[in-house]
């Protein structure tokens, strides 16, 4: 039988459990550079300290001039290294495993829209933001490629027990799998193979540059949840294909801001059946691959974690919005296992901020 609080191994690394903070949205807490805060240390401490065995940074820019969101974390210059010290520092202390999370946005962005270049497959409006984005050159492809090389080395120089590639919820990468979004004619866009070029090159680079031995994953949807996105069956081929090249965990996730209504990255649960909602796919997915699966989206009860953990081939829970309302929810899971006091009200995600549950942390 297995059990959330199962001490596991990947690669390298030993962790005290199965339970991941998934990558969050926690944008009010970064400073105007991308550096941690003062702020987001306490946040992070919290977290750490409630005894998640795993902890996914909000996402982090690899290059400067792709800003898909103010006061988001950077690693797009060697100066940023030194910000993230004390909280690796932290997570040493507590056996929490670091994990900074990878992004190039795209057209998915509302921020400073008019004053910079912005990339995408295609020039094609966002469904979401309505930006219109350039279409990238293949020199343009290839800087962003080895910015996410130079990123994953910052974030091993800094400390990182590892990264993880974003390649979901319709940024930049994800775009690519997307017929809607990708309407090129060269050797990235077209068919499935091509769409899905972009991201196993970029594991690959990035693998070649970190070692065998440094943890890389990614986050992947497995589906769009639009017209003319990208299919569960487009998303499985390309699973397949980065656990066959050794990457190190796929955290299933869904959908994005272009997706039809209620069907999106963040949803509202209104029943215990509307929880965990992305498990039908994620287990198929698990089943399929070799490489351990992470599962995120709606996880609200300590139970239904344990019937997915045990009828189905997925190693990991990848919790977000209920453990921005309740950061001690591990420790607490381990003596009182009534479910998490998130009511979805999304608050925390749209305002970046911290549950209305919680006392507010200072502001910058």
């Amino acid at each position: 039988m297995k059990n959330l609080f199962d001490s596991m191994e990947i690669k390298n690394l030993k962790l005290k459990n199965r339970a991941i903070r998934s990558a969050t949205n926690e944008r009010a807490f970064c400073s105007e550079k991308g550096e941690l805060t003062p702020q987001l240390i306490e946040l992070y401490k919290e977290l750490i300290e409630g005894d998640v065995g795993t902890l996914i940074t909000s996402f982090a820019n690899v290059l400067e001039s792709d800003q898909p969101a103010q006061y988001m974390l950077g690693i797009y210059n060697e100066q940023l290294i030194e910000s993230y010290k004390p909280i690796i520092d932290i997570a040493n202390d507590n056996n929490c495993k670091m994990i900074l999370q990878i992004v190039y946005g795209g057209s998915q962005t509302s921020y400073n829209v008019n004053n910079r270049i912005i990339l995408g497959p295609s020039s094609v409006e966002n469904l979401s933001s309505k930006v219109i984005p350039k279409e990238a050159t293949i020199e343009e492809l290839n800087e962003i490629k080895n910015a996410f090389v130079q990123g994953a080395l910052r974030a091993k120089k800094a400390g990182f027990h590892g990264v993880q590639i974003h390649g979901a919820h319709g940024y930049f990468l994800s775009q690519f799998m997307n017929p809607y979004y990708n309407r090129r004619e060269d050797n990235y866009g077209g068919s499935l193979e091509n769409r899905a070029r972009i991201i196993l090159e970029i594991y690959q680079d990035i693998r070649k540059a970190v070692g065998e031995e440094y943890f890389v994953s990614i986050k992947l949807n497995c589906e769009d949840f639009m017209e003319n996105g990208s299919t569960f069956s487009d998303n499985l081929y390309l699973a397949k294909e980065l656990s066959n090249v050794g990457i190190d965990l796929i955290e299933i996730s869904g959908g994005s801001g272009s997706s039809y209504k209620d069907q999106g990255v963040i949803r509202a649960i209104k029943s215990i059946e509307e929880e965990s909602y992305f498990y039908e796919q994620g287990k198929l997915i698990a089943k399929e691959i070799k490489a351990p699966v992470s599962l995120v989206g709606g996880h609200k009860r300590y139970e239904k974690i344990d019937n997915i953990l045990n009828d189905s081939k997925i190693e990991f829970i990848s919790i977000s919005r209920a453990l921005v309302s309740e950061p001690d929810l591990i420790n607490r899971w381990k003596i009182d296992k009534t479910p998490s006091r998130c009511i979805s009200c999304n608050k925390c995600f749209f305002r970046g901020k911290r549950c209305t549950l919680l006392p507010k942390i200072k502001a910058l």
